[in-house]
């Protein structure tokens, strides 16, 4: 920045303040030092997860429904948070290949998709109050919202003695899911129990499979969870906490909060990223407007392999 590699710009706001860094980016943008990657307008994000991300959860639910055994297993469901609208297009593959339904996931207390509406929220990496430009809304089947309380509340009752011992002795559930468990960061959380919230509102049963992604990790948190340990626990985290967690946040997951899509509600999501990418970054509206097609989205898939090349060509210079 400016010729120092080493500065750090800092915006102001929560993981919802989105267009402080844009506005930021923008102004740096200004300095022809500068390169400016965007991960919310850079198709290239978009890409790499349909290709690479994609693929391996389709390998995923093939070695799944093979080591089961079960030729009627059918990927119902695939969920991801929005955040830059990276990870989300892998459903846009596994939907080619299985017909898989794609929940989009967002903060309830920021519920751009599902009110058009705005907040603040902890749910962090997934920054809301717009529409990412590499989001491809009109391929979306549900819109899922999750409270920041839960996924707040629920890193601490994985991550705490008195936790994980009612989840084992009372649910019982197996050390080796416990395990796993405790690894799992807010965003994570928020794509599990979006996963359940769409069993519930799709009425899935023993031969439908849901996939998700844990994005984030909860070694990330722990200043967080000293925060909701002090703030909403009084610093004493027991059974009995862990079990009104537990009924609140798992145990009594509804279908309210979220929208099984129709065409109305992908054009309105949609339409709503006028306003940033237009408006306000001067995306032409030709190229904007585009993107409401499918065949906008196949199309880019035509830079995969000259990437790939490239690619080779410059680990092969490299190597030398």
């Amino acid at each position: 920045v400016g010729g120092n590699p080493f500065a750090v710009i800092r915006t102001p706001g929560t993981e919802s303040n989105v267009k402080e860094i844009y506005d930021a980016c923008n102004e740096m943008r200004k300095d022809p030092r500068n390169f400016i990657f965007n991960q919310f307008c850079e198709f290239a994000n978009h890409l790499v997860h349909w290709q690479v991300t994609g693929n391996a959860l389709a390998h995923v639910f093939d070695t799944v429904r093979a080591r089961t055994g079960n030729d009627k297993l059918r990927l119902a469901a695939f969920t991801s948070a929005t955040g830059s609208a990276g990870t989300i297009a892998a459903g846009d593959r596994l939907k080619e290949l299985f017909g898989t339904a794609i929940g989009a996931v967002e903060a309830l207390e920021c519920p751009t998709m599902l009110e058009n509406g705005f907040g603040e929220h902890n749910i962090q990496g997934i920054g809301d109050k717009h529409i990412p430009l590499i989001h491809n809304v009109m391929n979306t089947d549900l819109v899922i919202d999750v409270s920041d309380r839960a996924t707040d509340e629920l890193d601490v009752l994985f991550n705490t003695d008195d936790g994980l011992r009612y989840l084992h002795e009372r649910k019982h559930v197996p050390e080796a899911t416990l395990q796993v468990l405790k690894h799992f960061g807010f965003s994570a959380i928020a794509n599990v129990i979006a996963a359940i919230k769409i069993a519930k509102i799709r009425g899935l049963g023993a031969n439908d499979a849901l996939i998700t992604i844990a994005t984030d990790g909860a070694d990330l948190y722990p200043s967080e969870r000293r925060k909701t340990l002090a703030k909403r626990f009084n610093n004493s985290f027991g059974t009995t906490d862990a079990a009104e967690v537990f009924a609140e946040h798992l145990g009594s997951v509804s279908t309210d909060n979220m929208i099984d899509c129709n065409e109305r509600d992908r054009n309105r999501v949609f339409n709503l990223g006028y306003y940033t990418w237009v408006e306000q970054q001067g995306t032409p509206v030709e190229v904007f407007e585009a993107r409401r097609s499918q065949a906008f989205w196949r199309d880019l898939r035509r830079f995969v392999p000259a990437w790939d090349s490239m690619i080779d060509d410059f680990n092969r210079r490299v190597a030398g």
